[in-house]
């Protein structure tokens, strides 16, 4: 095999990874959104008699604090935007 032919060959197994990896990405997001979405509806039917403010209105504060909020401490965990699979011992010894 030529070095051409080999670097086709790993260029589409690089895209279909990367392909996945955009899928299971939007599938987590769209999931974390129907969560949330979830979390304030359960939220909202507990407290909205409680607090005094409507169903709707606390279903949907609710339901963005939930996406917001969470979504704040998995950037405010890692604050350098750098995956820990890149910091290896591998990257160390250069």
């Amino acid at each position: 095999m030529s070095d051409s032919e080999t670097g086709k060959i790993v260029r589409g197994i690089v895209n279909r990874a990367v392909w996945r990896l955009n899928l299971m990405e939007i599938v987590i997001l769209i999931s974390a959104a129907l969560l949330s979405l979830l979390a304030g509806a359960l939220t909202a039917l507990l407290l909205s008699e409680l607090v005094g403010i409507p169903y709707r209105t606390f279903w949907t504060i609710a339901s963005v604090l939930f996406f917001c909020v969470l979504g704040c401490f998995v950037f405010l965990k890692n604050p350098k935007g750098i995956p820990e699979i890149h910091k290896s011992k591998f990257n160390d010894k250069e």
